[in-house]
């Protein structure tokens, strides 16, 4: 078996995989199969070594990344010694590991600053608020202190804070280090904030980190239970760890340094989120006797592809040396357009997809990345006109829907009471006449009494300010959980949700098609809890809303079985390979960001970005820049970005926009015969009241001849007789 098992990896890859004592650090470059070296890892520790699958912990960054690793190792190791294994998230590990002793955090002398009064310390059927019920939260902070919302903007705060529990410091320590009016601002938010949490016993995606790692610190049985319990720990994508995520490693490897990391310095592109590329550039010094491996050889690019991202990357200081080389073929030459507006660069990209498409190229093999989510508008525009299908990874995802989030809250507060965040939401929905004025006093009575919101509910004959008759109103409210069971089925306690609220009668009265689309979702989200019931072992209702809490929206992206182009960011984009990819709006003040050119440091973070989005193509890259966009109803002229300068000449083929090699058809730009006119289809001509425009089209009707002139002011398309209306040929 081991022989088999180590037969399909190249030399550096069964090295790494039979390095098994020790420190471990595997810099693993772009498409060099680390994914497939962790779980052949694995597999030789549970074969040649004997180790129990109990005594593994594989930690990876998504949902996906975990899934993919365990089908691997179900096909890799006989039986399903995947259900053995610790392979998750950070996240999903971290709340495992809270869910059997969060209640063992405060006992301690020091610590009751930031996890509230022995009242109301945490319980391990703590829920996982999202972002929404974050900012929602926050703002309810900001009104308790006399602040405006609209003068503070509650996701800014949130960010703060998150950047502040990421580096482990506390709310009161925070308190005494806060420096500048909006800092401090932020700390008397935190303080609330966190309180907040705590009296609805629950926690944010930080604290999962945050107090896994206080635990551990502050328990030292508790520590030494993980210690003991991992004896092999394997962390992948470790560039991307966080202050917060390399103490909780550090702490669970522990003296035996049994640890292997996997990362690439050179795809470190999550700052923004707290990511620190220290972690893995000064792995070494942490760990002395590391052993270091280089995965160099990539199986997913053509040399072309890979030369134009080392032309890029290799600028970087801040990186450890290395280079990838392939023994796939040189490629075709790297495609740089230069679009004349926003229009026209989504038009070329159109053109180039459907052209393709025509040869018998599926759509899912196309994906189109830009720098901000705001990009994404004009090529939705243009892929509609020209039937292109396509999805967007990032936008509003299934379980952000307002008939999902409803449903799902109910299932909150059977496992957590005091999660007053979803007893908020679903308190008068469907509707039953408990109006805001009710739900004010309700919480005012909370907050004085300082209980969580459902315990005031079950105390409203004690509030006078609502009368007799919406107390009966909110009694009725509370029946609805009597018969509820927090250790029903999920698909059992879904199903008693919707037969007691009336919540899918109430959508099917309304006959619309927006309701119908929301019973469409419910069907779905029946659908999702019954296959996670298959798929479980042991399913449980609280175990199910703690898998859809840490949920990513790259785990929902379609790729198997829909054929549609990708719309996504560069930062999305990350672990993903599409074989044509464009990259759009490569201009200074985008890629690089307009926010990124202060330091050398951000500059550098910009360049990983366009580093990532380049190894993402496998066959065909097209680097997309605009000479001129709309920007608040003017006309901004752009400068192609640096990075596009520093690809070596001999590996791009410019297109001229004017002359365009690649003739362009179908429903975007329609092409005929350009005889015996002094106007060429491409050519770049200027007219006395429209402007500039591009020649799509020159026809005959009769005895005349007509141009189809699609002008970049506004993206107007005029079909003209230039003997009456002379169109002057542009030199630029």
């Amino acid at each position: 078996m081991t022989d088999n098992l180590l037969s399909s990896l190249n030399e550096v890859q069964r090295e790494a995989v039979q390095h098994t004592e020790g420190p471990l650090l595997i810099l693993s470059g772009a498409g060099s199969g680390k994914t497939r070296v962790i779980t052949h890892r694995i597999a030789y520790l549970l074969e040649h070594h004997a180790v129990s699958p109990y005594r593994i912990l594989a930690v990876t960054f998504t949902n996906k990344a975990a899934k993919e690793m365990k089908e691997r190792l179900d096909v890799l190791v006989k039986g399903s010694v995947s259900r053995d294994l610790w392979v998750a998230t950070f996240h999903a590990t971290c709340a495992r590991i809270l869910r059997r002793d969060i209640e063992k955090l405060g006992r301690n002398v020091g610590t009751e600053s930031v996890l509230g009064s022995k009242n109301h310390a945490y319980t391990r059927d703590f829920t996982i608020f999202d972002t929404g019920e974050q900012a929602t939260l926050v703002k309810d902070v900001l009104r308790q202190l006399n602040y405006s919302d609209k003068q503070y903007n509650p996701r800014a705060i949130l960010s703060h804070i998150s950047r502040v529990k990421n580096e482990s410091i506390s709310p009161e320590a925070y308190r005494q280090i806060a420096d500048g009016y909006f800092e401090r601002i932020v700390a008397e938010v935190y303080v609330l904030y966190q309180d907040a949490l705590r009296l609805n016993n629950s926690l944010d995606f930080d604290d999962l980190l945050l107090f896994t790692v206080r635990l551990l610190n502050e328990n030292p049985e508790v520590c030494q239970f993980y210690q003991n319990k991992f004896e092999y720990i394997l962390v992948d994508e470790y560039q991307d760890t966080n202050r917060c995520q390399y103490e909780l490693v550090n702490l669970l490897t522990g003296t035996k340094q049994n640890i292997c990391v996997v990362g690439d310095d050179d795809q470190s592109i999550y700052a923004f989120r707290g990511a620190d590329i220290r972690n893995i550039l000064d792995f070494e010094k942490d760990y002395p006797n590391t052993r270091v491996l280089r995965l160099e050889q990539n199986y997913r690019s053509t040399q072309n592809i890979l030369d134009a991202a080392w032309g890029v990357v290799h600028n970087n200081k801040a990186r450890k040396a290395k280079k990838l080389w392939t023994d796939n073929d040189m490629g075709e030459l790297v495609t740089c357009y230069e679009a004349m507006d926003e229009n026209d660069e989504a038009g070329y990209v159109g053109t180039q997809i459907e052209d393709w498409h025509a040869e018998g190229v599926d759509y899912k093999d196309f994906a189109v990345f830009y720098r901000t989510n705001a990009q994404s508008r004009i090529f939705e525009e243009a892929f509609r006109a020209a039937n292109i299908p396509y999805q967007i990874v990032g936008g509003v995802g299934f379980y952000d829907r307002m008939e999902i989030k409803d449903l799902l809250a109910y299932l909150r507060v059977v496992c957590n009471p005091n999660d007053s965040m979803s007893v908020r939401r679903i308190i008068n929905v469907p509707s039953r006449g408990i109006g805001a004025t009710t739900l004010d006093r309700l919480m005012n009575f909370a907050a004085r009494q300082g209980i969580s919101l459902f315990a005031a509910i079950q105390r409203v004959d004690e509030i006078t300010a609502i009368n007799r008759g919406l107390q009966t109103k909110v009694q009725r409210f509370t029946k609805i959980f009597d018969d509820f069971d927090a250790a029903m089925l999920p698909a059992d306690a879904l199903d008693y949700v919707l037969k007691v609220t009336g919540y899918l009668k109430n959508l099917e009265a309304q006959q619309t098609i927006e309701a119908q689309n929301r019973v469409e979702n419910i069907e779905e989200l029946i659908n999702a809890v019954i296959e996670y019931e298959q798929n479980t072992p042991e399913p449980t209702l609280s175990d199910y809303l703690e898998n859809v809490a840490l949920t990513a929206d790259i785990d929902a992206m379609e790729t198997d079985t829909t054929d549609m182009v990708t719309l996504m960011t560069l930062h999305s984009a990350k672990g993903l390979e599409f074989p044509f990819v464009f990259i759009v709006g490569m201009e200074e003040g985008y890629l690089p960001h307009g926010r990124s050119l202060d330091t050398q440091k951000e500059l550098e973070e910009e360049r990983r970005l366009c580093y990532v989005g380049i190894t993402r193509a496998m066959e065909q890259l097209y680097l997309l820049h605009a000479s001129s966009r709309r920007t608040f109803r003017e006309t901004e002229y752009r400068v192609q970005s640096r990075f596009i300068s520093e690809i070596p000449e001999h590996l791009i083929k410019h297109v001229d926009r004017y002359r365009s090699p690649f003739r362009q058809s179908g429903s975007l730009y329609e092409v005929v015969s350009e005889d015996v006119v002094d106007y060429q289809v491409d050519q770049i001509v200027l007219h006395p009241q429209f402007g500039r425009g591009k020649i799509t089209k020159i026809s005959r009707s009769g005895h005349g001849v007509y141009v189809t002139v699609r002008f970049s002011r506004g993206g107007t398309t005029r079909r003209l007789d230039p003997s009456l209306t002379p169109l002057t040929i542009s030199d630029y």
